[in-house]
């Protein structure tokens, strides 16, 4: 600091005269002269020299003394010219080095200056009488000061009285120690008033002796960095705050779903024993009660995951059209109670099989159905789905729930989807709500990448409408199709709703499957249909009626059909619920199959093959060629059966020791390709639904492992629906065969033979089992019998295996859904679901298949009510099951 205590006095930004060229040269020029002037006095001295030598002298002139002196006289001259050019030479390099040594201060001078004046801090001096004696322009501008105003200020001006204490004790600190202080922080008031955080270093200025005169330091201005530290800990406390939120409201949730799950499975209970009118009607009300509880506490969990940034979207494939009919459901129930039409049409060029977070979507659409059956009393409730923008990989799909309901106001409409907002918010509303659903929904949409809205008519009803991105999964199939084997084309189909809008939905789906549909709005038009094609000649292959048309016509038209003589139209009943009670009151009145409502293209498709089946299953298939029998015979097989359900197990173990194979089972993927390693099987029969590893994936690693051994093992696979979909996914995997469940022991030994290489044989004729007559009036004896090969024994201890086996099982989602297990409750009602399939019980198989998809969703609630249903329908077939048995073991 000693170089700038000299420079502070110098006139600010003036360039010292040693930096000038033009002095620098006088400089120069000085020291030569100098040396000049030191030869001219060398040479003055020989002059005088000879002057006084010729006048002292006897003898001589000065000219000739001064040019002819004698040997003294020219070492004395000589001796002083040398002095003299010595003491020039010296004189002239003292003044250069005096020289070199200003043009360095100077130039460190200017330096100091330069960094001085340039440097952002603010760098000050002050003395002890607090006067400023030296400073830059930042110190200037972070204090506000003019320069002639600091130089009269006294530094306590620019403080607080609190901030004073403090600088005046660490200058005190300073003082005492002589050591330099760092980092003081204090807070300064400029000219305008504005007040700044600064931080210093204070150090000491010493002069003679080494006595203190003052101080030096630099100031900073940190005010900036102060304001976004104070942000910083302010967000901070903000996630710590939202943190909390969140732990909070977790623990809210848990310790309200415990009494809540707790209220509802006694509710169930209860209303399951001998209750009164009056009692059966308030238990209802605590139920709805309990499940609208629960339904708003989903809501400010999503609602609060949103907001806090921590929602994730999922990425996994789907069926549009399957998806659309589980969605609509879970609520069909619910609409059916209100008498209103839940339907849904998806436009024939929409992609089926998308990928993205269905499980939001689900979520979405239901908060929009639940809105649409609050608000509508009479009508229809129907979702459309159609293609906004799509190419090859891309899809924007726009999505439409119209409701005939009482609508919205014009002015509340921009409302509705802010949160805790209603269209009606007054104290006297008819209708309930937080008003988070929509606003969840809003923001889910958003999420995933679209926009959604609504049109609304005051008194007429309302369309929510909302866009969302997928991916196209073009690798699968697109939409139910038909078996290879199964042409339906040019078949015709009565189809009578009195719906307009479901009637049009199921005419669109039965004509892309290239079938003539003829529809009816009523049970009278669909008789006059009937009458009008019998008078031409011809009939309708299938009937498909609407359970619910009015005063009981569904079942009239049934009866009419049937009693029509030489009339072989099979029935397709569509049912909005479906009961053990309901199955086997339409099973005794000779319907062929049963859909649930709302309809789904893959439900629909597999009743009408059903129904059809029965009705025109040829004869040929059930015998060989010599016309003697169907030849069940097999080469003695080791054959590795990957099956995690214990029932399908039994099954297949006792179906294939009636062939004299030898079978292994596994429990899933893993375990098979484990067994596969150690041991040899001549074919493997794959289940494509298992735990830790499915038939897919494990079939995929078995098909590597073959490339090093050089070994291709057939494999089968064993799947729930009879789609071309399916069929292709199973041998893109690197499957042989497949065969749908419930397992056809026929197809099963078709799909064997046409994989595995069987030996030259003559066949062998096998008598018919007498178990079964023609004449049999039972038709579903008769066709779970054809199922079992036509063999009782073989029935009646797969029977006695399903009588032991379900009801432990039933226990087991008892519980699942009480622990809100999911993974149990989805293992379990799988198994069961496949059990029923085997048994042809529909109901209950649809029943296990809807507790498995709410189990992946986490509705619990809902699975409760439909464990009733899986309950009650496994409790009916058992009891026609006993009375099958004892038939059988009568004939």
């Amino acid at each position: 600091m000693a170089d700038i205590q000299t420079i502070k006095n110098s006139p600010k930004l003036k360039r010292p005269e040693f930096l000038d060229p033009e002095k620098k040269t006088s400089a120069a020029r000085m020291a030569d002269r100098v040396l000049l002037l030191g030869l001219g006095v060398a040479f003055a001295y020989w002059i005088f020299a000879s002057l006084i030598f010729a006048l002292t002298a006897t003898s001589g002139t000065f000219v000739h003394n001064y040019f002819n002196p004698g040997l003294n006289e020219v070492l004395s001259r000589l001796l002083v010219f040398c002095f003299f050019m010595i003491f020039g030479s010296h004189v002239g390099y003292t003044m250069r080095q005096r020289q070199k040594a200003d043009e360095a201060l100077a130039g460190s001078e200017e330096k100091y200056r330069t960094i001085i004046e340039n440097m952002e801090d603010g760098y000050f001096e002050i003395d002890f009488r607090g006067r400023f004696t030296f400073f830059n322009d930042s110190f200037r501008k972070i204090s506000g000061y003019g320069a002639e105003q600091l130089r009269q200020l006294d530094y306590r001006r620019l403080l607080t009285p609190a901030e004073t204490q403090k600088v005046l004790a660490a200058f005190g600190k300073v003082n005492r120690t002589g050591t330099n202080i760092k980092d003081l922080g204090f807070v300064i008031v400029r000219k305008d008033g504005a007040r700044r955080w600064v931080e210093t270093s204070v150090s000491p200025i010493t002069g003679r002796h080494d006595r203190l005169v003052g101080y030096r330091g630099l100031l900073r201005d940190v005010t900036r960095r102060r304001q976004a530290d104070a942000l910083q800990q302010e967000k901070m406390a903000a996630e710590a705050a939202s943190r909390s939120k969140s732990e909070f409201l977790a623990n809210m949730s848990h310790e309200i779903r415990t009494p809540l799950n707790a209220i509802i499975g006694l509710v169930e209970l209860l209303l399951e024993s001998p209750l009164s009118r009056e009692q059966r009607e308030d238990l209802k009300v605590v139920q709805s009660a309990a499940f609208a509880l629960l339904s708003v506490i989903n809501d400010i969990l999503d609602f609060s995951k949103i907001e806090a940034g921590k929602l994730e979207l999922e990425r996994s494939p789907f069926n549009l059209r399957d998806f659309l009919g589980e969605a609509l459901k879970i609520l069909a129930v619910k609409a059916h109670e209100k008498n209103l039409e839940l339907a849904y049409r998806v436009a024939p060029d929409v992609p089926d099989r998308l990928v993205g977070d269905h499980h939001r979507f689900r979520q979405v659409l239901l908060n929009l159905i639940g809105n649409a059956l609050k608000f509508t009393d009479s009508g229809e409730i129907v979702v459309f789905a159609q293609c906004r923008t799509v190419d090859a990989d891309h899809l924007l799909l726009h999505v439409a729930v119209r409701d005939t309901g009482v609508g919205i106001a014009t002015g509340k409409q921009a409302l509705i989807f802010e949160a805790f907002r209603q269209a009606d918010g007054s104290t006297t509303r008819k209708f309930g709500g937080t008003g988070l659903g929509l606003a969840v929904s809003a923001q889910l949409v958003n999420l995933m990448g679209g926009q959604i809205g609504v049109k609304s008519v005051l008194g007429k009803g309302s369309i929510f409408h909302f866009t969302i991105a997928f991916d196209v999964d073009a690798k699968s199939a697109d939409g139910p199709e038909l078996p290879d084997d199964m042409d339906l084309s040019g078949r015709r189909i009565l189809v009578v709703d009195d719906n307009a809008t479901n009637l049009k939905i199921l005419c669109e789906m039965l004509a892309s499957w290239k079938m003539v549909p003829k529809p009816a709005s009523s049970a009278a038009a669909g008789m006059a249909l009937l009458k009008k094609m019998g008078n031409s000649g011809a009939v309708f292959d299938l009937a498909l009626i609407d359970s619910d048309l009015s005063d009981s016509g569904a079942l009239s038209l049934a009866r009419q059909i049937h009693g029509r003589g030489g009339d072989t139209t099979r029935v397709v009943m569509m049912l909005t619920t479906t009961t053990a009670k309901e199955t086997a009151f339409y099973n005794e009145t000779g319907v062929g199959a049963l859909v649930t409502k709302p309809v789904r293209p893959s439900d629909l498709l597999d009743a009408i093959i059903k129904a059809l089946s029965v009705a025109q299953a040829p004869a040929e298939k059930r015998v060989d060629n010599n016309g003697s029998g169907h030849d069940f015979s097999l080469p003695p097989l080791d054959i590795l059966v990957a099956e995690d359900t214990p029932f399908n197990q039994k099954y297949i173990r006792r179906l294939l020791d009636t062939w004299h194979c030898r079978a292994t089972i596994v429990e899933n993927g893993r375990l098979a390709i484990d067994a596969l390693d150690g041991q040899h099987f001549d074919l493997v029969l794959m289940d494509v639904q298992m735990p830790e590893m499915d038939g897919l994936t494990a079939t995929a690693r078995i098909r590597d492992l073959e490339k090093k051994r050089d070994r291709h093992i057939p494999i089968i696979a064993m799947t729930a629906h009879a789609m071309r979909g399916d069929r292709e996914r199973c041998i893109d995997a690197g499957m042989d065969d497949y065969v749908s469940k419930p397992i056809s022991s026929i197809a099963l030994l078709e799909a064997i033979r046409r994989v595995v290489p069987m030996p030259d044989r003559k066949p062998e004729s096998v008598d018919a089992d007498p178990s079964t007559s023609a004449g049999d009036d039972d038709g579903e004896l008769s066709a779970i019998l054809e199922a079992f090969n036509n063999d009782g024994a073989f029935f009646k201890d797969v029977a006695d295996m399903f009588i032991s086996d379900y009801p432990p099982m039933v226990e087991t989602v008892k519980k699942a859904i009480a622990d809100r297990d999911g993974a149990l409750l989805s293992r379990t009602a799988h198994a069961l679901k496949g059990m029923a399939r085997n048994f042809q019980i529909d109901g209950a198989a649809d029943a296990a298949l809807q507790l498995e998809q709410l189990a992946d969703q986490k509705q619990f609630g809902m699975a409760g009510i439909q464990f009733r249903t899986l309950a009650d329908e496994l409790a009916g077939f058992e009891r026609r099951l006993k009375q099958m048995v004892a038939r059988v073991s009568e004939d």
